[in-house]
């Protein structure tokens, strides 16, 4: 068992980032409805933060760095619906993959959205970039619970479609959390 003693570790920290994600999440909120705090802590808003966060971190800022990322995006979707076994294995099926690609109609409205104002993704398009890790109505709930948190603002465009937009906070947390357990890990070396 000793051979196990530091894998042990690194799960036990593994999972107190987890909880301590969740925890800063909760607290962080401005909203303390419990029904908001439930939707925080699940598995979904940590993978939003994580998506956002990686926005940040590898600095997708520009027009042409949102249509580089929707592009690999669908290559992404083409390699995964080659591998039939591995959609099984992440519960997608093949239409849900399909449909999450970014298409002729779909991703100059991504680009127009980006160019208007920096960061700002249709919630579609948001479910889209998320597809392999919830579905669309899971990333339609976590964006209102996030609204009324204050960590997203959405807005109704005049076509109907709804707009997101990072106040920058679950990306904070989301880095700070990482910072904590990189911390934990070195100082255990």
């Amino acid at each position: 068992m000793a051979d196990w003693d530091a894998e042990l570790a690194l799960l036990e920290d593994l999972r107190r980032s987890r909880k301590e994600f969740s925890d800063r999440v909760c607290a962080a909120s401005l909203s303390r409805e419990e029904s908001v705090l439930d939707m925080l802590r699940l598995e979904a808003s940590y993978q939003f933060a994580e998506f956002l966060f990686l926005l940040r971190a590898r600095d997708i800022d520009s027009e042409a760095d949102i249509e580089r990322l929707a592009l690999l995006h669908n290559q992404y979707i083409v390699e995964l619906t080659r591998d039939p076994a591995k959609m099984e294995r992440m519960g997608l099926g093949r239409d849900r993959a399909l449909e999450a690609m970014f298409t002729a109609d779909t991703l100059p409205r991504l680009l127009q959205n980006w160019r208007e104002a920096r960061g700002a993704i249709d919630q579609s398009n948001l479910a889209r970039f998320l597809m392999s890790v919830m579905s669309t109505e899971t990333c339609r709930k976590m964006v209102i619970a996030c609204a009324e948190a204050g960590f997203v603002a959405r807005t109704r465009t005049a076509y109907g479609t709804m707009l997101v937009q990072s106040t920058g906070v679950l990306e904070d947390v989301f880095g700070l959390t990482l910072r904590d357990f990189r911390q934990r890990i070195q100082n255990r070396l």
